[in-house]
């Protein structure tokens, strides 16, 4: 490991909860072996402590960038000077770095670390039905990503009605009558991807009702710990191929490194 000095640049993953993240390990490795002079450090912010915390960690001359995590990927995109367009369509990023010009850039890689991750298994999107549970940042980046990538159709739900009535009616306007509201039950979709919390702690309920789960079914999660999630536990039960919250993170991270060392 390169020896740490005043020079090495700095880079930041917020969130909270933030226990889980596995990326700063991953992508200090990948910078050390590629010989960039930098790493990740995970950093929790409360969510009532963002517009205080984030323009504080922003001013930091040698600070980068900064991943961004549940809950703060609709708040960060705030504080950009830019966003890219699949950012500015969701209102939500998970990653932001400082420009040339000190102005920050905002995008967004949810999405497509999570197909990246089904297609490194052999599983497309492409002409498939497919349900998202959760509506908020992770969840709005995958919908748009799975209906851009030529999934027929998708239906999606979130215990917030505000969080899944905004995000149906922001597909509504860009992909017109190719999502709908989901009511958990799974039946006769192709590919089913949990988006929400529902699994960080045991005693969480299901996201969606695995009664309807057959073994052609395709089951796939956001959360990194625990691996497996109880979905994915009662999915390969039913005989499911499924895609833990590792898969999706290893999705990014070339996404995620070439966008903060600037490649």
């Amino acid at each position: 490991m390169t020896a740490l000095t005043g020079k090495t640049r700095i880079n930041l993953l917020i969130g909270s909860p933030i226990a889980q993240v596995l990326a700063p390990g991953w992508l200090t490795d990948r910078m050390q072996k590629a010989g960039h002079d930098g790493l990740l450090v995970p950093i929790q912010i409360l969510p009532d402590r963002l517009d205080v915390a984030l323009p504080e960690l922003m001013a930091m001359p040698n600070v980068d960038s900064i991943l961004v995590t549940l809950p703060h990927k609709f708040g960060a995109s705030r504080h950009c000077s830019e966003l890219s367009p699949r950012a500015t369509i969701l209102g939500a990023i998970n990653a932001m770095r400082r420009a040339p010009n000190g102005h920050w850039h905002g995008d967004n890689f949810d999405g497509a670390g999570m197909l990246q991750g089904l297609q490194n298994a052999g599983h497309d999107v492409v002409g498939k039905s497919v349900y998202v549970a959760g509506a908020g940042g992770a969840g709005s980046s995958i919908a748009v990503s799975v209906l851009e990538a030529g999934a027929t159709r998708i239906a999606l739900h979130d215990p917030d009605a505000t969080k899944e009535g905004a995000l149906l009616d922001l597909l509504e306007r860009n992909y017109p009558g190719r999502a709908s509201k989901g009511t958990g039950d799974v039946t006769g979709f192709d590919v089913v991807i949990n988006a929400s919390y529902a699994g960080f702690k045991a005693t969480d309920p299901l996201p969606v009702d695995v009664s309807g789960l057959v073994p052609a079914t395709v089951v796939a999660d956001v959360i990194t710990d625990p691996v497996p999630t109880r979905l994915l536990v009662e999915a390969g039960a039913r005989g499911c191929a499924t895609r833990d919250g590792t898969h999706m993170l290893e999705g990014q991270m070339q996404l995620l490194y070439d966008f903060m060392t600037k490649r």
